[in-house]
């Protein structure tokens, strides 16, 4: 992305470099610690879940007709094919005969036919109920009526976002509020998904969000990872609707004073994330982008996270395949699973000893209180409109 497409945002930052100090609320805050423990907070969070767009895939996992892959939510599986038609579509994974799970893999190709391995009633790519073996013994059967059930799915920006409950279903570029027009630039429909791995974390599905909403830890936690490469305490964030846009300047963020953004790309001197609500981060690197998705496990202090990293193209070379081995082996093997996750579940362990009664904020970790207060004011109904 060139630099020029953050501008405003660039002047702030590097006025906040020259004065040594990122955001800061006027005051510290606290978080009590009660709802990370409380199980019925745990399911209205997770009725949230179900009627929030959840970006479950990109484009390029499904990019023919009968192309499919599978995703496992909060109990249900989704199936998730491109038509022959071109459009991408989310069905329960289950047989509308009697309930049994459709499809086991966890993808696959041109798939024209999905067989259900109980009694062999058939669908096609568009859900539609094709076959039924012994026909004459269901005489009142209309197969119309018996396609596969089906969610909200829309292809947005290269990426897949799913609606569990149709009734709350609204077009995506509604939701993401503010952030459309950067979406639009990024053009990540464009890219490759070329990394994509889905692990159990023993912690609240926020804590891993956190990490992303504050740059006070970054020269302690990630000292031997990433830490270098960043300012101390220094970070600027807004608010577009329900979501939080935040800039942290890179240790060579200087070189942006009077240079020409329109040739500078931004992510090389400044990384931008959008903690896209309830439960993702998108994160900008020099050359690749990274998509964090959080769900809520089967109890309060569980929790699964999936981390995509997107390239501008395929690699086609070693070398280009290297250097992006390179970034998973730093970014998803140390900064994000050894560091950022880690000391999630180290948050939760003292939590569930009962050691902290609450969480104390620095005026420049404010942000944790304001996502935490969007998911509070949902919860309550009260979250504000996207306009």
């Amino acid at each position: 992305m060139k630099a020029e497409f953050y501008k405003d945002q660039i002047a702030r930052v590097l006025d906040m470099v020259e004065q040594k100090r990122g955001d800061e609320a006027e005051h510290s805050e606290s978080l009590p610690v009660a709802q990370y423990l409380d199980p019925e907070r745990l399911e209205q969070e997770k009725a949230m879940f179900r009627r929030l767009p959840l970006i479950i895939g990109h484009s390029s996992e499904i990019t023919d007709a009968g192309d499919f892959i599978v995703r496992e939510l909060d109990g249900r599986s989704w199936l998730i094919v491109r038509g022959k038609d071109g459009m991408a579509r989310a069905f329960y994974n289950y047989c509308q005969h009697r309930g049994t799970k459709l499809v086991h893999e966890e993808s696959g190709a041109c798939q024209k036919r999905f067989v259900c391995p109980y009694h062999a009633w058939t669908y096609n790519s568009q859900g539609d109920l094709v076959g039924v073996p012994r026909a004459d013994l269901f005489p009142d059967l209309d197969k119309t009526d018996k396609g596969l059930k089906q969610a909200d799915l829309q292809e947005a920006w290269g990426l897949l976002w799913l609606t569990q409950d149709v009734s709350a279903a609204q077009p995506i570029e509604q939701y993401v509020d503010g952030l459309a027009a950067e979406f639009e630039a990024l053009r990540l429909q464009d890219y490759y998904l070329y990394f994509d791995k889905t692990r159990a974390l023993r912690a609240n599905w926020k804590f891993p969000l956190f990490a992303f909403l504050e740059a006070y830890h970054l020269a302690v936690l990630h000292k031997n990872s990433i830490g270098e490469f960043f300012i101390e305490n220094v970070a600027h964030a807004e608010m577009l609707g329900p979501h939080i846009r935040s800039f942290v300047p890179r240790s060579n963020v200087n070189e942006l004073i009077g240079a020409d953004l329109s040739q500078a790309t931004m992510n090389e001197f400044i990384t931008p994330s959008n903690i896209l609500f309830p439960n993702v981060c998108t994160i900008g690197h020099p050359t690749s982008m990274t998509i964090i998705s959080m769900f809520p496990g089967e109890t309060p202090d569980k929790c699964t996270w999936r981390h995509m990293l997107l390239v501008p193209k395929k690699p086609e070379t070693d070398a280009e395949r290297a250097h992006y081995d390179k970034t998973i082996t730093v970014l998803d093997g140390i900064t994000y699973e050894r560091e950022d996750f880690w000391v999630s579940e180290q948050i939760q362990e003292g939590i569930n000893a009962g050691a902290i009664s609450e969480m104390t904020l620095s005026k420049n970790e404010y942000m944790l209180k304001v996502f935490s207060d969007l998911v509070e004011n949902y919860l309550s109904c009260d979250l504000p409109n996207s306009t």
